[in-house]
């Protein structure tokens, strides 16, 4: 009986002495994605309980169960520690810290980091340490594993620039015109929202967009093992306001503008103000002037052009006369007109002004003969009636014989009317 009770007892107090071997994991656990790297350190508690350790191996858990990453062996035929990568890709990444198993020491186990800029999405999940070695108790087998996890906390680090449809120079737009903005830009893991804020000429600050309604939020799509999004705004333009800013912000746990960690990008919306005229200056009232003169004195150069070409053209007429050439009746075949004296150029001298007929009004009396060493004219008749122009005028009548007047009567004088 003592025999079985000295025998349970040294089983439980070996069972005691085999859970008090323990390992120590330490994995990276929260990691803010691209911003910090990833540890792992995998190394046995208590070293002075264990007698020996002869493998420590990482594995990550996948849809197949747990695959090796690393392990840390001690080869008895080199007696020498020996470290095998399973994943290359791992070995790219890793700075090797500890790969240390025998003999067990302070130093002993497997420590490695990530540089936060090779840290991928794979790399979140679930991941094991097992240390197999024997205790100091003899020497009894040692198989244990610690686990960990790594979830990766992805934050926004990158937006694009806005853009406004349609678009229009300067960013100026007619009062009540609708215009669409629209944002792209990472927006974390899990999938947040992309906000929306503005500010008006009497804002201190940016404000939340106030309707909802105006908001696309859009559909987050993964890129890498982060999530992006694209929002569209729909603003009318004010007709009160200068100008709107718009920011569109991605980045922080509230829908509050102005986070501090967040990342934005603006873009102003302007209203069109039609342009207000200024009264005229000292240089406009000159310029004014100077176009005034130039077109009245083009005015009267074509008057005194036109007043030129008028008296170049026709004839100077006196008041109650009316002068025709013969030549100019008999182009135009017009009739004879009443009181109209017909001038005949002097043929053999072309220069100096043409001569006028004299007439006597009253009698029938040839025209006297030409004045010597000066040239002949010619005169018209100014019987139109019987003698119209066009047509060549019959030969002169003899003058008639003077009547005899009664002795005692006076004589009859006649006037002659010379046409200067």
């Amino acid at each position: 009986m003592s025999n079985i009770l000295f025998t349970l007892l040294l089983v439980l107090s070996l069972g005691d002495f085999i859970s008090s071997q323990d390992v120590s994991f330490a994995t990276a656990g929260l990691v803010n994605y691209k911003l910090q790297k990833l540890k792992f350190s995998c190394s046995p508690s208590a070293q002075s309980l264990w007698n020996g350790i002869t493998h420590i191996t990482i594995s990550q858990n996948s849809s197949s169960g747990f695959q090796d990453i690393v392990s840390v062996v001690f080869d008895f035929k080199t007696l020498k520690n020996v470290t095998i990568w399973k994943k290359t890709s791992w070995r790219n990444r890793a700075t090797i810290i500890r790969e240390y198993v025998a003999p067990v020491t302070t130093n002993t186990g497997l420590e490695f980091d990530i540089p936060a800029e090779q840290v991928q999405c794979s790399d979140e999940g679930t991941y094991r340490c097992k240390i197999i070695g024997s205790s100091t108790n003899n020497n009894q087998p040692i198989d244990i594993d610690k686990f960990g996890t790594v979830q990766l906390s992805v934050k926004p680090t990158a937006i694009d620039q806005m853009t406004v449809s349609p678009q229009q120079p300067e960013g100026i737009y007619t009062p009540y015109t609708l215009v669409q903005l629209m944002c792209t830009g990472e927006v974390g893991n899990p999938a947040q929202f992309l906000r929306w804020c503005y500010r008006r000429p009497t804002d201190q600050s940016f404000l939340g967009w106030y309707d909802n309604t105006n908001i696309d939020p859009g559909t987050e799509f993964l890129q890498d093992c982060m999530y992006r999004r694209t929002s569209t705004l729909r603003y009318n333009v004010s007709a009160a306001d200068e100008y709107t800013e718009f920011r569109c912000e991605t980045g922080g746990d509230s829908n509050v503008c102005n986070r501090p960690s967040s990342i934005s990008t603006n873009v102003t919306i302007f209203r069109y103000t039609a342009p207000t005229r200024d009264p005229q200056g000292p240089g406009d009232t000159v310029d004014a002037g100077t176009i005034a003169g130039a077109i009245i004195g083009s005015f009267v150069g074509i008057i005194l052009i036109v007043v030129i070409v008028y008296f170049v053209a026709f004839r100077k007429k006196n008041e109650g006369e009316t002068y025709r050439t013969k030549e100019e009746n008999g182009r135009t075949g017009s009739a004879p007109i009443d009181n109209t004296v017909y001038s005949v150029p002097n043929k053999e001298q072309r220069h100096g002004d043409r001569d006028r007929c004299d007439e006597n009004l009253i009698s029938q009396q040839p025209p006297p003969p030409p004045r010597p060493h000066k040239q002949e004219l010619h005169y018209a008749e100014l019987d139109i009636a019987s003698n119209p122009p066009g047509i060549p005028p019959p030969k002169p009548l003899k003058p008639k014989p003077k009547p005899r007047t009664k002795k005692g009567e006076p004589p009859t004088e006649y006037a002659v009317v010379k046409f200067v």
